[in-house]
């Protein structure tokens, strides 16, 4: 497992000083390297159902932001210059699957192996809340942003367990943030803040 976390600090440290643009060829390759050096055998996909089911209650979830006015101004304060390409080429490249595969595939099925699905699900999801802090000062508080992704965490450590594999967590992860930057997108014109 040190070679995997080894890894995987490395992978963050690179997100922090590495050029944006190599990032969406990182993530994936650093997604084979990870499950290399593991000597896992790839996660399972597990049941589409639950990753159908995941997001279209994101994608409902954003849209009733969309209907309230204070969720949606909330929703178009931050501000994507290119939306689809950042939501469906950045974050699916650049985040989402390098982390799902490290923190749901490889170390999950570590630690499960080891200690149960209920210690691989906690582990991971306060790993993964850690993994979100940031070395920029002018974050907002690191103690919400690691509160919510260890909760989130949580949430993908569950759908990994129910579903049988990882592509439940990847799908409702891209939801989140995705469509997020897509119903930002969207909320930002209802608002008058433009694209």
């Amino acid at each position: 497992m040190s070679i995997a976390l080894s890894l995987m600090v490395a992978v963050r440290v690179w997100t922090w000083i590495g050029p944006a643009w190599a990032h969406p060829f990182t993530g994936p390759l650093a997604a084979a390297l990870l499950v290399l050096v593991s000597g896992l055998p790839p996660a399972p996909i597990g049941d589409p159902l639950y990753a159908v089911a995941g997001v279209l209650i994101i994608a409902a979830a954003y849209g009733v932001a969309l209907l309230i006015p204070r969720a949606r101004r909330a929703l178009a304060e931050p501000h994507f210059p290119t939306p689809w390409r950042t939501a469906l080429l950045e974050i699916p490249l650049a985040t989402v699957i390098f982390e799902e595969v490290a923190f749901r595939g490889v170390l999950w099925t570590l630690v499960e192996q080891a200690r149960g699905p209920i210690a691989a699900t906690l582990t991971t999801a306060v790993l993964f809340g850690l993994w979100h802090i940031s070395p920029d000062p002018g974050e907002r508080p690191q103690f919400v942003t690691v509160a919510f992704t260890t909760l989130a965490g949580v949430v993908l450590g569950l759908l990994r367990e129910f579903s049988g594999g990882l592509l439940a967590p990847i799908a409702v992860h891209w939801a989140a943030n995705g469509l997020g930057v897509l119903f930002s997108a969207q909320a930002r014109r209802r608002t008058g803040k433009g694209t």
